[in-house]
């Protein structure tokens, strides 16, 4: 009985030591739906809402394969999902 007290003694210390909401941040956020306005290109999401370190092209590449677009072209009033990741520039 002792052992088992002790053990869950242990447990929690190990769970409170931990950083919960930084595992917490380590999800990918909901894509943002959006809808296309007239000049919008997936080059410009890219630049608004890629994190940090990955390259528009990486960023346009992985929303077509999303949305499953055939092309690299939009067009106005078109719905699209954006994927949002932690340390988006927007």
């Amino acid at each position: 009985m002792v052992a088992f007290v002790l053990g869950l003694l242990v447990a929690a210390a190990v769970l409170l030591s931990v950083d919960l909401p930084a595992l917490a941040g380590t999800e990918d956020a909901q894509p943002e739906t959006i809808t296309v306005e007239a000049g919008d290109t997936l080059w410009g999401y890219a630049q608004q809402y890629a994190p940090e370190g990955m390259g528009a092209q990486e960023y346009v590449s992985e929303v077509r394969l999303h949305n499953q677009l055939p092309t690299g072209r939009v067009t106005a009033g078109q719905e699209i999902e954006l994927p949002v990741r932690e340390g988006a520039t927007r």
